[in-house]
C-alpha cells in the first residue's frame, strides 16, 4: 500500500472523528445548557465558557491529529520511527500545558464557568474513547468479507 493510500485513509478517519466530535460537543453543550437552566444557575458566563470549552476542545483534537499526521509522514517518507514517537510524546506533554495555562488565565479573569468551560474537554475525551468503542474491527470485516465468518 502506497503511502498516499495511507495518507488518504489518515485524513478521512481524521475528519469522521472530527464530525462525530463536533457532532458530540454540541450535544453535551445543549445538555449542559439545559441542566444549568434546570438549576436556575444558567448566565453568560456559563455560555462563555460553554463557548471557550468547546473551542479549546476542537483546538486539543486537531492538534493531536496535525502533530500525528506530520509525524507519520515524516516517518513514512523515511524518516525516522522514533523520531516521530518522541515528537508525539512531546505533543502530548505540551498541549496540556498549553491548556492549563489558558485556562488558569480564563479561571482568574473569573471570564467564564469553570465548569462549563472544563467539561467540553473531558466530553471531547469521552466522544473519542466511544468512537473507537463502536468502530468496526477491521479483522473482523475483513473474515466477512471473504465469507469465513467463524470467530
Amino acid at each position: 500500500m502506497s503511502v498516499g493510500v495511507v495518507a488518504v485513509r489518515l485524513l478521512l478517519r481524521g475528519v469522521r472523528y472530527l464530525g462525530v466530535l463536533i457532532a458530540g460537543l454540541v450535544f453535551y453543550s445543549l445538555c449542559l445548557r439545559v441542566v444549568y437552566a434546570l438549576t436556575g444557575h444558567f448566565t453568560n458566563a456559563v455560555l462563555l465558557g460553554a463557548l471557550i470549552g468547546f473551542v479549546m476542545a476542537m483546538g486539543n483534537f486537531l492538534s493531536l491529529s496535525i502533530t500525528v499526521s506530520n509525524a507519520m509522514n515524516r516517518a513514512a517518507n523515511g524518516g525516522s520511527p522514533q523520531k516521530a514517537q518522541l515528537e508525539i510524546q512531546t505533543s502530548s506533554v505540551v498541549r496540556p500545558v498549553i491548556l492549563v495555562i489558558i485556562y488558569i488565565l480564563l479561571f482568574r479573569a473569573e471570564l467564564c464557568d469553570p465548569l462549563a468551560a472544563i467539561l467540553p474537554l473531558l466530553f471531547a475525551q469521552v466522544c473519542i474513547k466511544l468512537i473507537d468503542f463502536f468502530r468496526p474491527d477491521s479483522q473482523a470485516a475483513q473474515k466477512t468479507k471473504d465469507g469465513d465468518s467463524t470467530p
